[in-house]
């Protein structure tokens, strides 16, 4: 009789019962969705992001709304925090219900816009029993003013100072602008990161031509990224001291399969679902075992890291970006 399959896995010491994640989204907002997704097999569930900004913009949306000449100064600063504090406590009570209905770990995630809130918003996710945090640092490298290592030593004190503020297990989503990418995301993970998520994704921007203004162009949809994703997930495995999670266009079983492969602890998902529906989860997880009994592997760990740069016979496939040097060595 075949050894029955084992899809549980390890992320940033915690234990998944598989190692899809859903990844930050407007379907992780809704409790009725994240039960959901528990039974059709999901590890976590990454909770919508709440942004600084967000916050920020609806508490001067309450301000604008008061006559100031009636409001006194001190009253301005009261409505202010409240404001605030509401905004908070929505989506912590959120988390907290959350933990209560499910049994799959649930990890927060805030975006913020400076550096002093970073600790504040983390404690708060914390007390409200997150099992975990992941930390969605967006800033584009746009000051002409700054150079490559003052945007490095930002994102180095937000996680140092987030890190030595709360217990739980902490995942830094971030970006490949950076002119060395290696050496940075390793010293994202020597700062404390428990985890790295690869990679974050801006909205684009685009001209409307016909009313000359600038207006959103979204984000690129299904497999935009997902092979640069792949190389550096397998380039990074061996040199980082804490787990990894892919993110960008993962699909199927079959690229949960490649970026396990390449030395992905776990793998996020958020677009694909919004095109086939959560029970796409299931398609997936069934992709994935297909294959496993395919090649005779009962557990993740079993194949885990065996396609990653330093397992592989030519190691240098990865590094061949010029478009001859793929003509010449890759079919």
């Amino acid at each position: 009789m075949k050894e029955a399959l084992d899809l549980s896995c390890k992320y940033m010491g915690l234990k998944l019962k598989s190692p899809l994640i859903i990844g930050s989204c407007g379907l992780t907002y809704s409790l009725e969705k994240i039960k959901k997704m528990e039974e059709y097999g999901v590890g976590a569930v990454v909770m919508k992001s709440v942004f600084e900004e967000q916050i920020i913009s609806e508490t001067s949306k309450s301000l604008d709304e008061l006559d100031s000449d009636y409001v006194h100064s001190e009253a301005m600063g009261y409505i202010k925090n409240y404001t605030e504090m509401a905004s908070y406590e929505k989506y912590t009570n959120f988390i907290t219900e959350v933990k209560k209905k499910v049994n799959i770990p649930v990890i927060a995630s805030i975006n913020c816009i400076s550096d002093g809130d970073w600790v504040n918003y983390a404690k708060r996710m914390q007390d409200a029993g997150a099992d975990a945090l992941e930390l969605n640092i967006s800033i584009l490298p746009v000051d002409f003013e700054k150079s490559a290592s003052d945007y490095e030593e930002k994102y180095i004190r937000i996680i140092s100072h987030v890190k030595e503020n709360i217990s739980i297990p902490l995942a830094v989503k971030t970006s490949l602008y950076f002119s060395s990418l290696v050496k940075t995301l390793q010293t994202f993970s020597y700062a404390g990161a428990d985890a790295l998520v690869l990679f974050n994704r801006f909205y684009e921007s685009d001209i409307d031509i016909d009313n000359m203004k600038i207006i959103s162009a979204g984000i690129d949809k299904e497999g935009i990224g997902f092979q640069t994703v792949l190389r550096w997930i397998s380039i990074m495995n061996s040199h980082v001291d804490c787990s990894l999670s892919a993110t960008s266009g993962i699909i199927s079983g079959k690229d949960i399969v490649k970026q396990l492969l390449a030395g992905a602890d776990t793998v996020q998902v958020a677009t694909v679902l919004y095109n086939k529906g959560l029970k796409h989860i299931q398609s997936m997880l069934d992709e994935l075992k297909t294959w496993m009994l395919k090649h005779n592997y009962t557990s993740i760990s079993d194949f885990q890291g065996k396609m990653s740069y330093k397992n592989v016979k030519d190691p240098e496939a990865y590094l061949r970006i010029q478009f001859m040097k793929y003509f010449a060595g890759i079919e």
